[in-house]
């Protein structure tokens, strides 16, 4: 959503000739994006259920290819068709894909169900790279990591950064819910530490969890002051994000006695997250996978100082505006915070150079890149 939320009415007002017919889920539509007549049309395509979309993309949207004349398909999804009868732009931009990582993850939750699911989803993505006419990827790190996948040395995948509107995302002057701001810790005397997500595996809350006494303890002897943890999620016992349990998460934080010093508030509207970066003093980032980051700018472009997992990804969008530490070290990870919440020279220094960094991505940009491709795309088959 946050996608086709930026880049179809850029589209739609672009220069070029190019004309685009964008097959979107109902999901899409109840988001209250609509655009004026221009050079998108947006259809509506209704498909329940992982097997039913996976039939329409194979048989009913080639039968549209061809009846509507398509020259170029762009696959945004990771998944592409196969044998399409037109060049097809692939956009990989998941990195469970190709995550060790994850795979080790599920194993130690005795998942097993789970990861043959995702054991399938791998042979798929790697079918589709091999698909593909052109295969990008939203930075440089995580597309060599495709291109080092065993089985994938061959493939050449392009890098096609995703965007951000810094003027958009910060002048934004919606104000939080008095029902969440009352959950915030705003006294003085408190410093808050975010971090931007839905609950599940890969964005790795359980080192913060670990961190968050560390940090208390250690924040407490420097300065004297309280820390409170600020999640945009809720981690119940029982409770099932997207297929994700959090219970174990959830009674580790009962067994540290750690749930008073956690504000968990839930989904937080896109349009009111600048105010919440702004009601915060660092911004934690301890995902194991990830192949973009929006969060991480975000933080950067609301002036947050970074703690971020040391990940290439996360080096690439942030580089020194952010310190780094060892991904399942929580040890690491609350020194890396209190360092930035107890030196103020450090604080100014990260956050200055976060605003700076935060510059260097655009949606406009994003999308000139993306013509092009199209357009070269396009004509390279009219040549064969």
């Amino acid at each position: 959503m946050t996608y086709l939320r930026n880049v179809l009415p850029l589209l739609n007002d672009s220069d070029e000739q190019q004309r685009y017919l964008a097959l979107v889920p109902q999901s899409y539509t109840e988001n209250r994006l609509h655009l004026a007549p221009g050079k998108v049309t947006i259809e509506v395509v209704e498909t329940v259920g992982v097997l039913q979309r996976f039939w329409w993309e194979q048989r009913e949207l080639r039968n549209l290819i061809r009846s509507r004349r398509i020259d170029v398909l762009v696959s945004l999804g990771n998944f592409a068709m196969f044998k399409s009868p037109a060049p097809q732009i692939l956009f990989n931009r998941n990195d469970l894909l190709f995550s060790s990582e994850f795979e080790r993850d599920l194993q130690t939750r005795n998942l097993r169900r789970e990861l043959l699911a995702h054991r399938v989803k791998c042979w798929l993505a790697k079918r589709s790279i091999k698909a593909a006419t052109v295969n990008v990827a939203p930075t440089a790190a995580f597309a060599r990591k495709i291109e080092t996948t065993q089985g994938l040395e061959q493939v050449k995948i392009e890098t096609l950064r995703f965007g951000f509107d810094a003027d958009t995302f910060v002048l934004n002057q919606t104000p939080l819910p008095d029902a969440l701001l009352a959950r915030l810790n705003l006294r003085d005397d408190c410093r808050r530490v975010l971090y931007v997500s839905h609950y599940n595996y890969f964005r790795n809350f359980e080192t913060l969890i670990r961190a968050l006494p560390i940090i208390k303890s250690q924040l407490k002897q420097q300065t004297g002051e309280e820390v409170q943890l600020v999640l945009t999620t809720d981690i119940q016992r029982g409770a099932v994000y997207g297929g994700y349990d959090a219970t174990a998460a959830a009674e580790l934080i009962d067994r540290l006695g750690v749930r008073d010093d956690i504000a968990m508030l839930g989904a937080v509207d896109y349009d009111k997250l600048h105010q919440l970066y702004k009601l915060c003093d660092v911004f934690v980032c301890p995902s194991y996978s990830e192949s973009f980051g929006h969060p991480l700018v975000e933080a950067m472009a609301s002036g947050l100082p970074v703690v971020s997992a040391d990940l290439p990804v996360h080096r690439e969008l942030c580089g020194d505006a952010a310190v780094y530490f060892d991904v399942f070290d929580e040890t690491k990870l609350a020194e890396q915070c209190v360092r930035v919440l107890a030196n103020d020279e450090t604080n100014r220094r990260l956050s200055a150079q976060g605003l700076q960094r935060s510059r260097e991505f655009s949606w406009r940009e994003h999308v000139r890149q993306l013509t092009a491709l199209i357009a070269r795309v396009a004509e390279q088959n009219y040549k064969r």
